[in-house]
């Protein structure tokens, strides 16, 4: 297990009665460590809790290439430490927050809050950036695998909703990644060329299941299926929608050819709407 922090060999004798390595895997990776000996962790939800360490322990925040830790020694109304842990694909927003003489690394999911408070600026600021990147690698990640299931998908339907995953996970990436005061750094610039070839084959696999579902309609016409034609056309009209917005949010989309193969689904649809109203009345 490595560190680029060098108080983790400090936790054992100073801070917790159990070294941080005991609680993580062998073949895990602490990217980087905060600790307190007084503070503890605040964990806000539906109420807000304090969890402060015992005498003679105290508390630590820790970045794995896994998870984030938060491990706070024998509180005193507990007999074993506290831990928690925040899987990566829970975590919605992290952001430093500052007060008189503390500064807190704060980070929240869908339904908790941590606070975990340094007294050094800099120990914050270095723990935010190190956080950030490795949920981006972790986004990333992700991104890849959607990317790669989509390649193996036999149907436009399921390889379009790998892609629109893939599409979510690289942009969560270019939030984490983009800084406007630092130049474009190779993950950056690898991120945005990965997430340009994720758009044009999610237009191009939107285009692909509108024609499909508009060619499986004609033949359910032909077969007098009216009711089976409309919910076809329906679907075919919706995925030419949602590769018309992509075209025309992104180059290099053709939102003009797109727009032609839309409108000739909807010239099918309106007789069937008519007729769907009419038998309705």
């Amino acid at each position: 297990m490595a560190s680029e922090n060098n108080e983790i060999a400090a936790l054992a004798d100073d801070l917790l009665q159990r070294p941080l390595s005991a609680v993580c895997d062998t073949a895990e990776t602490v990217h980087h460590v905060l600790t307190n000996r007084r503070v503890g962790l605040t964990r806000g939800g539906d109420e807000t809790t304090v969890i402060e360490p015992g005498t003679a322990y105290g508390a630590v925040a820790a970045i794995t290439d896994r998870r984030l830790l938060f491990l706070v020694g024998v509180p005193p109304d507990q007999e074993t430490d506290f831990r928690a842990e925040v899987a990566y694909d829970d975590v919605e927003t992290v952001e430093k927050r500052t007060e008189t003489l503390t500064q807190s690394l704060v980070v929240e999911t869908g339904t908790d809050r941590f606070e975990f408070t340094a007294r050094k600026p800099r120990a914050v600021d270095a723990a935010v950036d190190v956080l950030e990147s490795t949920l981006a690698e972790h986004v990333l990640d992700r991104a890849s695998a959607h990317h790669e299931s989509a390649r193996e998908a036999t149907e436009p339907a399921d390889s379009a909703t790998e892609l629109e995953a893939a599409l979510d996970a690289y942009r969560r990436a270019a939030t984490l990644l983009g800084d406007e005061d630092e130049p474009v750094s190779d993950a950056e610039r690898a991120a945005r060329e990965d997430a340009e070839t994720v758009l044009a084959r999610l237009v191009a696999a939107h285009r692909e299941h509108a024609a499909a579902c508009a060619d499986a309609a004609d033949w359910e016409l032909a077969a007098d299926n009216d009711e089976s034609a409309y919910e076809l056309l329906v679907d075919a009209r919706e995925a030419y929608d949602r590769a018309l917005e992509l075209a025309r949010a992104y180059p290099p989309g053709d939102p003009d050819a797109i727009e032609r193969e839309r409108a000739a689904v909807v010239e099918s649809l309106e007789p069937l709407k008519v007729r769907f109203a009419v038998a309705n009345a």
